[in-house]
């Protein structure tokens, strides 16, 4: 029996081959023990991955991986109030709103987020500009976001949807920390740790927290400063997009 899917992580960048790897080695780990006799795995168009398990167990496989990783959606599997995960697309390109990547399986379709929906569920509906909600929030390509469909229409494919209210805690939660986050999107936690121990700013931080495959969240330590730490930790992670996520900066743009 052969299974062709995709799941909801994508590779790219410059540390494509570490990705690969990576989650080659997790794939692996988790079927195990399963009778599989073919594991290919691909990228698309768009960067999402693609898997293909031949074997006896190969539809048991699917239905596990699609369990511990998700699951990405066609059109027709699309309805108000689904939550579904997916990757920013260009954030800085529209003035009224954001797209984000869910994996549809038709014509490269995106979920848009009007901006006035930010305001609502992040700014307690301050009319702030949508530059200076990505630039704060550190909205930068690829970031993965949990979503809300609130909006389906079938006849243009047009989808409008909202944060999910997990995804709303999490950013609540991170400015309640008042630590400084380093959002790094193109790279493994292992690279980037060992980028941190090469800078030296090791004793700097608190924790690395995995967004996605390739998207992390550095925590700073106390009275450690986001912005001094990117320009370290960048000179041994060249290419990989970084960006602050400063709870009293965000503060600063709430009142």
């Amino acid at each position: 029996m052969k299974q062709v899917f995709l799941i909801p992580e994508k590779i790219y960048g410059p540390q494509i081959e570490l990705a690969f790897h990576s989650i080659r080695s997790s794939i692996r780990n988790e079927i195990s023990e399963l009778k599989i006799k073919m594991l290919n795995i691909d990228i698309n168009e768009r960067g999402w991955i693609q898997l293909t398990l031949e074997g006896e167990d190969a539809e048991a496989a699917k239905n596990f991986l699609n369990y511990e990783f998700g699951s990405t959606y066609g059109m027709s599997d699309l309805h108000q109030g689904l939550i579904c995960r997916g990757k920013l697309v260009e954030p800085t390109k529209f003035g009224y709103g954001v797209y984000v990547d869910i994996g549809l399986d038709s014509n490269k379709k995106d979920v848009f987020i009007p901006l006035f929906k930010l305001r609502e569920q992040l700014l307690n509906n301050l009319r702030r500009t949508l530059r200076k909600i990505i630039t704060n929030f550190a909205l930068i390509e690829n970031f993965p976001l949990e979503l809300e469909i609130i909006k389906v229409d079938k006849e243009t494919n047009n989808i409008k949807a909202k944060l999910s209210d997990n995804q709303v805690s999490i950013f609540k939660k991170w400015i309640n920390s008042a630590l400084d986050r380093i959002i790094i999107c193109g790279s493994t936690r292992q690279q980037i740790r060992k980028a941190i121990i090469k800078s030296g700013h090791l004793q700097d931080i608190l924790s690395i927290e995995r967004l996605g495959l390739l998207e992390q969240a550095v925590v700073c330590k106390y009275n450690t400063e986001a912005p001094g730490l990117i320009s370290e930790i960048g000179k041994f992670l060249p290419n990989i997009p970084m960006k602050g996520f400063i709870p009293k900066n965000i503060k600063s743009l709430m009142s």
